[in-house]
């Protein structure tokens, strides 16, 4: 029986394979839609009966809340429990000492009457919940409200029911849609399937001819614009990969020239006062060891404040808990002790943003202070931050040898208007109409912190 179904299943046509794929794809989709409606039924019902029970409970305090006033206390209690008459889902009890009920609410009935089969699916133990009254109401017994799912219960059955008609009306209009586009010609597809399976094979894969019926012919330009994008993509993507690499070798470069110049000569100054102390120790010149003492303690901080400058590149993000303006003050400290010559400037006035647009701009201005130093050759680099009708205004401008259409193309710059494309904004990158120096501008709506 296997290997009858297995060869009528190769013998069949391309149309009936598809229609017999698509109505066991609509079963198992109701069969899926059906586990899905369930366990969301099951978590729906527990929330309402749950928020129920709180609301009731809240109606119930808030109408004895002026137990002092009450000259009838039973009759108040009687009021309390008929409040509750008509509830959807709660029912009011009053419950005497001895355990019997003596009060009870009449709960609503259903809309609309559901099997009884799919009441006991849906509903689990009620929910009862002990409402502590004033001391004047003990006395008539324990007042509890219970949570009853059976209303909530009818509403997933009436909506179970119109979904089913809506899906049902729906998988018949599209198996006939589907029958009927399917009875057109399908041969040009086994052209466009081997053209795609060379995708994955071929280093430059093949356009397809764009013949054959309008449909198609629509289908084969987009699949020859889709192959034509994706090479110029890997070709970006290369590019970009290698500008990537060489950043990171010049970054890796950077450190290792500040750990041997700055590090270096303070680690080997502590090695030499380390040998004095255990000299002086040793001819009892215990006079002297304060000195060595001191230039240890500098040394170490000297070093401290390179680490920490270093740690800031590597980590910049850790330095937004202090605050974007400490941040970028700290930033361009840091590219002011490794390069003394360039006279960088910080204009900040902005109030304080929400997390995603601070580090925006902090790497923003990280990126185009780093460019400037590597590329431009600045002797001047001017940062300004500020805000104009809730406007984020960012300027970093340099007068270095200014950039090239290559450099716009770049990974550093494609990563800044990434960045500002997030916030819904704009990044423009040009030079000084002097041809020397540049300007990184970036504008985008700013988005205050929720106090």
């Amino acid at each position: 029986m296997l290997y009858t179904f297995i060869m009528g299943w190769l013998s069949m046509s391309l149309r009936r394979k598809l229609i017999l794929s698509v109505a066991a794809g609509v079963a198992l989709t109701f069969l899926l839609g059906a586990v899905l409606i369930y366990f969301h039924a099951i978590d729906k019902i527990d929330t309402e009966m749950q928020a129920a029970i709180a609301v009731g409970a809240r109606i119930a305090a808030n109408a004895v809340d002026d137990a002092e006033e009450v000259t009838n206390a039973a009759k108040r209690l009687e009021l309390l429990v008929k409040d509750f008459d008509g509830d959807r889902h709660l029912q009011a009890i009053v419950v005497g000492s001895n355990g019997k009920v003596r009060l009870t609410s009449q709960l609503a009935q259903p809309d609309e009457k559901m099997p009884e089969w799919f009441y006991q699916l849906f509903s689990s133990h009620h929910r009862r919940s002990v409402v502590v009254l004033p001391e004047q109401f003990n006395s008539f017994g324990r007042f509890e409200l219970e949570a009853n799912p059976r209303n909530e219960i009818g509403e997933v059955w009436e909506d179970m029911v119109n979904t089913l008609r809506i899906v049902s009306i729906l998988t018949i209009f599209i198996s006939g849609a589907v029958y009927w586009i399917l009875g057109s010609a399908l041969k040009p597809l086994e052209q466009l399937a081997a053209a795609f399976r060379q995708i994955g094979i071929a280093t430059e894969p093949n356009l397809v001819p764009e013949s054959g019926p309008d449909e198609f012919q629509r289908v084969y330009q987009a699949f020859n614009n889709m192959v034509d994008r994706q090479q110029r993509i890997e070709a970006t993507n290369r590019k970009l990969h290698q500008q990537l690499l060489n950043v990171q070798e010049e970054e890796r470069a950077d450190i290792a020239r500040d750990l041997h110049d700055d590090i270096g000569p303070f680690l080997f100054s502590v090695d030499v006062e380390s040998a004095s102390i255990l000299k002086l120790h040793d001819e009892n010149g215990y006079e002297a060891l304060p000195a060595h003492v001191k230039s240890i303690r500098d040394s170490v901080s000297h070093m401290q404040r390179h680490v920490r400058g270093i740690l800031s590149r590597l980590r910049p993000a850790a330095l937004l808990d202090l605050g974007l303006q400490d941040a970028l003050e700290h930033l361009v400290e840091s590219w002011r002790s490794r390069h003394s010559a360039i006279s960088i400037t910080l204009d900040f006035d902005l109030a304080p943003l929400d997390e995603q647009q601070e580090d925006a701009i902090f790497r923003i201005v990280q990126e185009a202070i780093s460019n400037a130093v590597r590329h431009g050759e600045p002797s001047t680099i001017l940062v300004t931050a500020r805000e104009d009708d809730g406007l984020v205004n960012l300027e970093i401008s340099d007068d270095g040898t200014g950039l090239t259409d290559v450099d716009t193309r770049g990974f550093g710059i494609l990563g800044m208007r990434e960045r500002v494309e997030t916030h819904n904004g704009m990044l423009e990158v040009v030079n000084h109409p002097s041809g020397r120096g540049v300007t990184v501008k970036a504008r985008f709506p700013s988005t205050r912190v929720e106090t």
